[in-house]
This record gives structure tokens, sequence and C-alpha cells, in this order.
């Protein structure tokens, strides 16, 4: 249905983009491709189309995979494309934006200062299950540096 495919594509991209953004800063990959995305250590509107075109590669395949692997009407896929489009540019906008419990454009900004804090995007669960996750989420505070937890990966950097 419309909503179950919608939610399915968003757990889809979170997982994805999570595991695919870690690899972005695993030491190889970070000085030949991610390197670029973070030389703006305070990002700004667009810096989010700032990236190699390899990366980009990766990135634009998990962004556009839904309709490829889940059943996914038009209209849920239209929808979650707008809110990954949105979240895009509000990451990297300096403008805080929070949508309690889902999203806080903020926590990209301490990605971009700090480097192993906030790779999932748009929504922190990843994170908060890695032990990566730093900022507040649904009124719980983790702080900066994050905690180890039982799915912690070891640091790439």
């Amino acid at each position: 249905g419309l909503l179950g495919g919608t939610g399915a594509a968003f757990a889809l991209h979170n997982v994805a983009e999570y595991y695919w953004h870690r690899l972005m800063h695993h030491r190889f990959f970070y000085s030949r491709l991610h390197k670029l995305h973070h030389f703006y250590k305070s990002p700004e509107p667009f810096d989010d189309l700032y990236i190699h075109p390899l990366e980009a590669a990766g990135y634009y395949a998990i962004l556009y995979s839904p309709p490829f692997a889940l059943p996914i009407h038009a209209l849920g896929f239209g929808f979650y494309m707008a809110i990954m489009g949105l979240c895009g540019v509000l990451d990297h906008s300096g403008v805080r934006v929070r949508v309690p419990g889902l999203y806080a454009a903020e926590d990209h900004d301490l990605h971009h200062s700090k480097f192993e804090v906030n790779y999932a995007f748009p929504h922190p669960l990843m994170d908060i299950l890695h032990g990566t996750f730093s900022g507040t989420c649904m009124g719980f505070r983790f702080p900066y540096p994050p905690r180890k937890t039982w799915l912690s990966l070891p640091r790439s950097r």
C-alpha cells in the first residue's frame, strides 16, 4: 500500500545510507572521495551536492533504489523523494529545523565539525543503535563523544 511502501522506502534508505556514509569515512574512501564533501566545516545550502562523482553514484543508487527493491506507489515515492531532497538541503543550510523525534538539521552540522558522529540521514536511529549519535532525540540527550553500544563499529578515521 501507499503508507507501507513509503515507510519501507524510508527504512531502506536510513539503513543503506548509514552504512554507505560510514564506509565513506573509512580512511581509504575518506581521503579519496568523501573529504571533498567535508571541505566546508559549516555547511551551506546545496553543499549536499558537493561530492565526488563516485560517492554520488553510490548515494544516488541508494536514493533511487526503493521502486526497484520495494513495492511502492508512485505517490509514495514522490513523497519520499521530496522529503529526502528537503532534508538534504536543510542538513547543509545552517538553519535550525527540527521535527521532534524524527529529524534535526543541526545533527548534520555537528557531523561536519566532529566527523565521527551523526552519519545517519535523515533519522538518527541507526546512529543511536551504533553509538554514533550526538544530540537530542525524543527528549533524550546523547552526549559528545558518543558512547559505545553493542552495535558499535570500529572507528574508521
